[in-house]
């Protein structure tokens, strides 16, 4: 079985100067942990996941409470929360992952399986021969193919 067999196709994609608010919204609504970054020419340059943002981001927190010659001071409680808007619009370059790690449509599933276990990675953006990204394979496609060679095997032997 190649890429192409049980590739999810349709992918979602972002840019570099994609917000990290926009990619957080993208995973929730989509249901997914993990989306291609491509250029202006739609080619993949990186990758950026849940992961990135959760371990990557380093936001800086604004302290609630200054120490001033021993006594608490507060701070302006609208500074914090613009403190908090600008982490949301960090940008994806900022955190992804790049180079992407990718396979071809052509690739075969053993392969891809062998990279994301020795890489430790959950997803691999699949491109075509100009680097545009026509799919991606996740564990799950794989685990899925894996089902599928099963119950062929079965029809096989019925």
């Amino acid at each position: 079985m190649l890429a192409k067999d049980i590739m999810t196709k349709n992918v979602a994609v972002v840019t570099a100067d994609t917000t990290i608010d926009e990619v957080s919204r993208i995973f929730v609504d989509k249901n997914i942990s993990g989306l291609p970054v491509v250029n202006q020419y739609n080619k993949l340059i990186g990758i950026v996941s849940e992961g990135d943002l959760v371990y990557k981001q380093k936001p800086v927190r604004a302290p609630m409470f200054i120490n001033l010659f021993d006594g608490l001071i507060p701070l302006d409680r609208n500074a914090f929360h613009e403190d908090m808007k600008r982490i949301a619009a960090y940008q994806v370059k900022d955190i992804m992952s790049a180079p992407a790690i990718y396979a071809y449509e052509n690739t075969p599933i053993s392969e891809i399986a062998e990279v994301i276990i020795n890489k430790k990675i959950n997803r691999i953006p699949i491109v075509n021969e100009i680097m545009e990204v026509v799919g991606i394979v996740s564990r799950h496609d794989i685990v899925r193919s894996m089902v599928m060679e099963a119950d062929a095997a079965v029809d096989e032997i019925e």
